[in-house]
């Protein structure tokens, strides 16, 4: 039995995709709770990594509740909520028109009987053989722990616990070959942690970790059905989608702009999963904190958006992100940083290319930005550091009180190069899609984009480790 981890949101809708559906029409789900008479349950199902309730029964005087509807309900992993019992839900799965469940709040998935459903008879079973199997376990954890190390009773209590997980290794491969075509069993497979072969020695004797990491991006998904939208409606999807991503692929925007596209690619055929997953992945790389991912953004919006793919978006909608991505370009890391044309304090023209020095820190900054106040005395503090290290500062002015802006620099001494728009001849905003302030660029000797968005405070360690990388 498990906690509900979100608020209850009634009656949410929560797609009007086209969807694989049970062949008879409507649903009717019975499900009796001894102990739970005369009270509110909920009906929902996971989504992703959340759950989201559809439906609100009050149970009869014998704790039964009837959910039930005209249509039929999208297959996969639903939940029984217990507001009564601080939320906690049992997990039922729909892929049949009309099941019953009874049990008891004692003990919910000891106590489980199911009538007229194969996929959530198979479920309980196992669900019990395994929490059994676990239980042991654990009790003989226990008594390891207590033992002296090395042993008889340590290496009788192992080959014990070996014994056990023999045991669920059966009782699975035999649960693989019994019910092939249930959803429960697809679910555990593609739950199943990833067995990896041997690989290969290298002729230092060391194992060959690149075809392992090959490996893995070939064969991780085998066992997952990305068509398959009843996964949807599981916790399972969206949690393989997420390790894939978070252990085998390196944070770097070209491997995992690569890795998202072998996913998103699998789920092309559903639209409901191709969706899912192109929104989601996109909302998560456009809010990332790690530096350069905005570049996954760029690349997802080019491929999937720009590209007609996304069919949910109206022409509003659309223009909206495409036009965020295309404001996002020009300053990808990598990129050339484009040049601007803006004057000093004197109305002298500094062109930002005209800095001859080995880095070139661009901040643009506002007199009145609170952050900015609190950003800029950090700056003045790294400035003599970063100098050291052959960096030099391109401090842009935003805003056009100018008045305001000297009498700034006279007060507080900026050592730095100090420029604005005074001739209203740059549109830098636009080139470097200005939309807060501070924002700050490193720039190497070439004026190349080799970091962004940093805090004046980690501007020497990243140059410093910086140097020392391309120094070798």
């Amino acid at each position: 039995m498990k906690r509900l981890l979100i608020p209850v949101l009634l009656a949410l809708v929560l797609s009007v995709l086209t969807q694989p559906v049970m062949a008879q029409k409507g649903y009717d789900y019975q499900v009796t709770i001894r102990g739970m008479e005369d009270t509110v349950l909920y009906f929902g199902h996971h989504y992703g990594n959340k759950q989201y309730v559809i439906d609100t029964v009050r149970t009869d005087k014998n704790g039964t509740a009837h959910f039930a509807g005209q249509e039929p309900l999208p297959g996969g992993v639903y939940i029984v909520v217990m507001p009564k019992m601080n939320n906690k839900y049992f997990e039922m799965i729909v892929n049949e028109p009309a099941f019953e469940m009874a049990t008891d709040t004692t003990d919910i998935t000891g106590h489980m009987q199911v009538t007229g459903s194969v996929e959530n008879q198979v479920m309980y079973d196992d669900l019990r053989f395994i929490g059994d199997r676990r239980s042991r376990v654990n009790v003989l954890r226990k008594e390891q722990e207590a033992a002296e190390q090395g042993s008889k009773r340590a290496e009788k209590i192992q080959e014990e616990m070996d014994l056990i997980n023999q045991e669920v290794l059966d009782w699975r491969n035999n649960l693989y070959a019994k019910y092939p075509g249930t959803f429960y069993v697809k679910l555990l497979k593609a739950s199943a942690d990833l067995t990896l072969p041997e690989a290969p020695v290298l002729p230092d004797g060391t194992p060959d970790k690149k075809y392992l990491i090959q490996w893995v991006h070939e064969h991780y998904f085998d066992d997952i059905d990305l068509k398959d939208s009843r996964l949807l409606r599981s916790s399972v999807l969206h949690m393989k989608v997420e390790q894939y991503l978070n252990t085998y692929v390196p944070k770097i925007p070209d491997s995992v702009s690569a890795a998202i596209d072998r996913i998103i690619e699998g789920a092309r055929g559903n639209n409901e999963v191709f969706q899912y997953l192109v929104v989601t992945l996109l909302n998560q790389y456009a809010s990332s904190d790690i530096m350069g991912m905005d570049a996954v953004f760029v690349h997802m919006v080019d491929k999937y958006y720009k590209s007609g793919d996304a069919f949910w978006l109206d022409d509003a909608a659309l223009f909206r992100i495409t036009n965020k991505a295309a404001l996002m370009k020009p300053t990808l890391i990598g990129k050339q940083a484009p040049p601007i044309m803006l004057q000093d304090s004197a109305g002298i023209d500094i062109p930002l290319y005209s800095i001859d020095s080995k880095y070139t820190v661009v901040v643009f900054w506002d007199v009145d930005c609170g952050h900015c106040k609190k950003e800029m005395p950090k700056l003045v503090e790294a400035y003599p550091k970063i100098k050291e290290l052959g960096a030099e500062v391109y401090a842009v002015y935003t805003e056009e009180e100018w008045d305001k802006w000297k009498d700034w620099l006279d007060e507080k001494h900026y050592n730095w190069i100090n420029v604005g728009n005074v001739k209203r001849e740059s549109n830098f905003q636009a080139l470097y899609n200005v939309d807060q302030t501070p924002l700050l660029f490193i720039l190497d000797k070439n004026k190349k984009i080799i970091g962004k968005h940093l805090k004046a405070e980690q501007l020497y360690d990243f140059l410093k480790n910086y140097q020392e990388f391309n120094d070798l």
